[in-house]
């Protein structure tokens, strides 16, 4: 007699049973997976010290962006490589921007390497992208001091605590209708480019989408529900994109870049004549392509019908991006969601001037915005209820990294409830707004 237990007892055995023998088939192959390049990296550099002085050799020197996006793996794989195999060290990051810690991530790596009395730390203070207020209520956000400072305190900024009782839809319609116009008229040049509207979630998303639609706006959507990921394909379809609708007169992107990343496409080395010619074939090509105006679905059918269906029908390797493209091609296609896009648009890997930037807050890290409208700020969205101590930390670096996407303008929408199972459940706001809008208002803010 099997009970709920013993089921998921033999439902955990099989899974069990299933990736040891993916495992091993792997092995067969002389192969890993993704996950397995951080884990093998690390032994063989731990292990081996004969290793050090070869990658010390070759790369002296060690760059690490984003270092608090590090995991453990990594983190130790670069210590061993800098304090140990003599590579030099260059590392840069913000712990307060810790925000992936469902992958791992630890923002107190970063705080561990900055304490040892081998590393130099820099503290850079200077913000040159938002406004003093909005500097200054960032560090209320957060609730430590950090000593930032605007590099315009003259610089006005506006932020705005916004009710609206009627949930996610009726945050995301007074966006559109209230918010976005009033931002536009705001400031001369200012198009629907320089702003963004940030959320939780997909299925917020899904809400924020339809109302900016229903308003007539057209958006770029970057979120798991996106028309399609970025992949290396995409991006670099999108790249193409930008040089052939003006990139190509300023060289950015340059044309040696696209080159050397279709040649590493080809997963089977490419002999120097075979390499030169497929060179020629896509310069001509993306030389015949240029054009300031044209609809993207033109452009990409083009590109693929010139020389990327040709290369994917040879790369089998290729297929999860291939599924990427594909789908890129259908939101280009009439009727689909990004129907309307011209060469320019789709050269805008992180949104355009006439498309307003629709992102979840883990995607909007490292992006910066004239006006930020971040929606959802309520008690059970963001923070959820009763969480861990280290989860609320990292919910407020969430609520911190929305906050000082903005340049100029923040406004953050709340409606006192969130949707449960069994209907609208009245937690009151996120206490993140409760507590900035009480230091600012301490502050004659």
């Amino acid at each position: 007699m099997l009970n709920r237990n013993s089921v998921a007892w033999r439902s955990e055995e099989e899974l069990a049973a299933w990736a040891e023998t993916y495992e091993a088939a792997l092995r067969d192959e002389g192969l890993i997976d993704y996950d397995d390049m951080v884990v093998f990296g690390q032994r063989l550099i731990a292990e081996h010290d004969w290793v050090l002085p070869l990658v010390q050799a070759k790369f002296p020197v060690l760059a690490v962006d984003e270092y608090q996006d590090l995991g453990v793996a990594l983190h130790r794989i670069v210590k061993r490589l800098a304090f140990d195999g003599g590579v030099r060290l260059f590392a840069v990051g913000d712990a307060d921007q810790s925000i992936y810690g469902f992958t791992g991530a630890d923002g107190a790596l970063l705080m561990e390497l900055a304490a040892r009395r081998d590393i130099e730390p820099v503290q850079l203070q200077l913000n040159y992208r938002s406004g003093a207020g909005i500097v200054t209520a960032s560090e209320m956000a957060l609730g430590e001091a950090r000593g930032y400072q605007a590099s315009d305190p003259a610089r006005q900024t506006t932020i705005e605590f916004v009710l609206r009782p009627g949930g996610t839809a009726d945050q995301a319609a007074h966006a559109v209708a209230q918010i976005i116009p009033a931002a536009l008229a705001s400031k001369p040049g200012r198009t629907l480019g320089d702003i963004a509207i940030l959320y939780k979630d997909y299925r917020a998303g899904d809400i924020v989408a339809k109302a900016v639609a229903t308003g007539g706006l057209d958006y770029i959507r970057v979120d798991t529900a996106a028309p399609y990921r970025k992949v290396a394909l995409t991006s670099w379809v999108e790249d193409c994109a930008a040089w052939c609708a003006g990139g190509w007169r300023v060289g950015r992107p340059q044309l040696r870049g696209l080159l050397d990343r279709y040649r590493a496409f080809h997963r089977a080395s490419l002999d120097d004549s075979q390499a030169k010619r497929e060179e020629q074939e896509l310069t001509a090509l993306l030389w015949e392509l240029r054009a300031d105006q044209q609809p993207a679905r033109e452009f990409v059918a083009s590109l693929r019908n010139g020389v990327v269906d040709h290369l994917l029908a040879a790369e089998l390797a290729l297929a999860d991006q291939k599924e990427q493209l594909d789908r890129m091609t259908a939101a280009l296609a009439e009727g689909g969601a990004l129907a309307s896009l011209d060469i320019t648009s789709l050269g805008g890997r992180d949104g355009s001037p006439d498309h307003l930037n629709l992102l979840t807050l883990h995607s909007a890290k490292g992006c910066e915005y004239d006006v930020v409208i971040m929606v959802g700020l309520d008690l059970g969205n963001l923070p959820w209820r009763n969480e861990t101590p280290e989860k609320l930390r990292e919910s407020r670096r969430l609520f911190y990294v929305g906050l000082t996407r903005a340049r100029d303008e923040v406004h953050m929408l709340y409606s006192g409830f969130v949707d449960g199972r069994y209907g609208p459940m009245r937690f009151g706001r996120s206490p993140f707004l409760d507590e900035l809008e009480a230091r600012m208002r301490a502050a004659g803010i």
